[in-house]
């Protein structure tokens, strides 16, 4: 039974130390350089007047707002399927980050949008900058679609996956 439970942990072990590389492309922190998934360092939680909840909030807002002028679907133009998707929030993701680019602090999130017939699943990337006690989304962009990832960065550089 020992030998089990010790096999067993080395086992999970050794699979964390494999995946681990995998998981911090997918969201590294603020000190890593190479291709990633997504720039910066973690919007922390306390002491900080924008927070990730923040963050969290004014993308459900933006979503809300833009879904509700275009008839309860939030519209995203995908130019490289020359279509208009038409999308449900779902969530978004953790972690948020945030950081400096042209002397601008940016906030960054993905998020997980439906397409309306349920078929597939696009992460909506979401960029904003402060604008008085609020946030103001300065850029969107399709992060995936259905999964396939269209961009990575170097840096806080967009590089286009081909």
């Amino acid at each position: 039974m020992k030998k089990s439970v010790i096999s067993t942990a080395l086992g999970l072990a050794l699979l964390i130390l494999l995946f681990q590389p995998l998981y911090a492309a997918e969201h590294p922190g603020g000190g890593m350089s190479g291709s990633h998934e997504h720039p910066g360092a973690k919007v922390e939680q306390k002491g900080k007047a924008i927070t990730a909840d923040v963050v969290k909030k004014s993308i459900k807002d933006h979503a809300a707002a833009m879904s509700k002028a275009h008839g309860g679907v939030f519209m995203v133009r995908d130019d490289k399927l020359n279509k208009n998707w038409q999308l449900k929030f779902v969530k978004v993701h953790d972690p948020v980050r945030t950081f400096q680019k042209d002397g601008q602090t940016i906030y960054f999130a993905c998020s997980d949008f439906k397409s309306i017939d349920g078929k597939d699943l696009l992460d909506i990337d979401f960029w904003m900058v402060p604008d008085g006690d609020k946030l103001e989304v300065t850029d969107t962009k399709i992060h995936k679609v259905n999964g396939e990832a269209r961009y990575t960065y170097e840096g806080v550089e967009i590089k286009e996956i081909k």
